[in-house]
């Protein structure tokens, strides 16, 4: 595995435990914990992928 690889890899599991922790956060606070943090998490995860890719992308073209 390349160092590009392991920069989408970081950000994806960052997007996924952002997006965890606000799952658990407005799951708590409507009461419906595992709904929210099953769609936290693969918000986070995409949204993640997405970053990563973008910063290995920008770092490629320099």
């Amino acid at each position: 595995m390349n160092s590009n690889n392991q920069l989408v890899t970081i950000w994806m599991f960052t997007g996924m435990l952002a997006g965890l922790a606000i799952g658990c956060f407005a799951g708590i606070s409507q009461g419906k914990m595992g709904t929210s943090m099953c769609l936290g998490l693969v918000l986070g995860m995409i949204v993640g992928i997405v970053i990563g890719t973008a910063v290995k992308n920008f770092k490629t073209k320099k």
